[in-house]
């Protein structure tokens, strides 16, 4: 599939890019799904430490994953806007990346329970397994195309987000949820993936199959949440959100589609013949506020 760019001027790099690449789409996500988690199955709003802690260890995540991915990059190829920024500034980022984690650990020490300290460390557990399988694997193993990175986030997203209900509250209707949201953040990797798949370098067309999975998975996220809706099987803040939400990826996947391919190639880091220009795609973060927009209108009415 070839690429169309449309070269475009340093100053008019948009606001979504820039939240793309320092990872602050994926920490809002995180925490205003934590938000609907914590009060639909615990009746109350997250504490601040509970969020600040959750917020940075996306983030940790997020960061160091696309430094492990930009320390591979090869710029003569086509390549994304932030694997470029990671790859170019490596040093700031693991500086700032270590400043985050002492932080993170100094409030978990000082304010969260020990019991969600133990939980913590299982969903940490989870996150070096997929660090190891993704970058270090060897191969096309089974293992690597049977639990496919958008899986492995999709799950360890949902785990992290419903933490604490699970200490607090845990239940069968808990259980289902999780299963869904699980299920509602894999389809949005698959979604990301294949729209970006012409200019990232770490993706894989033969692990990633995702386009049917992508939709049955997504239908199936709002057909269980309408019908738990409707016979109480969820919470009614857990359901709309589950519903609302896979509508708005869906809708934003049929945009797509609609509009076609959207990369721009941006003129900032062109320096030389030899080092081709990044990439970023103005739609893909139309799949990040499928996410937040249903979180948000319920935070606003409640």
């Amino acid at each position: 599939m070839s690429l169309q760019p449309t070269v475009t001027p340093a100053e008019r790099l948009p606001l979504a890019c820039w939240l793309n690449v320092l990872s602050f789409d994926a920490v809002l996500v995180a925490l205003l799904w934590q938000f609907v988690f914590i009060l639909a199955f615990c009746g109350r709003t997250p504490l601040w430490y509970e969020s600040f802690v959750l917020a940075s260890v996306v983030w940790l995540i997020y960061v160091a994953d696309r430094l492990l991915d930009g320390s591979r990059l090869d710029l003569s190829r086509p390549h994304l806007v932030r694997h470029r920024m990671h790859h170019q500034h490596a040093r700031v980022w693991m500086l700032t990346w270590v400043a985050v984690l002492l932080a993170a650990s100094g409030v978990v020490v000082a304010w969260m329970d020990t019991v969600v300290i133990r939980m913590g460390l299982l969903v940490a557990t989870s996150v070096l397994v997929y660090g190891a399988g993704v970058h270090f694997w060897p191969g096309r193993s089974t293992v690597r195309h049977v639990f496919a990175k958008e899986v492995q986030v999709g799950v360890i997203f949902a785990a992290g987000v419903s933490l604490i209900a699970w200490l607090e509250a845990p239940s069968v209707s808990l259980g289902v949820a999780c299963a869904a949201s699980a299920l509602l953040f894999t389809a949005n990797c698959w979604a990301v993936a294949k729209r970006e798949s012409v200019a990232d370098q770490n993706y894989d067309a033969d692990r990633s199959r995702s386009s049917r999975c992508e939709l049955v998975a997504t239908w199936g996220v709002a057909a269980v949440a309408g019908v738990s809706g409707i016979v109480g099987g969820l919470p009614l803040l857990m359901a709309v959100c589950l519903l609302g939400s896979s509508i708005a990826l869906l809708a934003t996947t049929c945009c797509w589609r609609w509009k076609g391919r959207g990369l721009s190639e941006w003129s900032r880091w062109s320096s030389s013949v030899d080092v081709r220009r990044p990439w970023f795609d103005r739609w893909v973060p139309m799949a990040d506020w499928s996410l937040i927009v249903l979180p948000v209108i319920c935070w606003a009415i409640l």
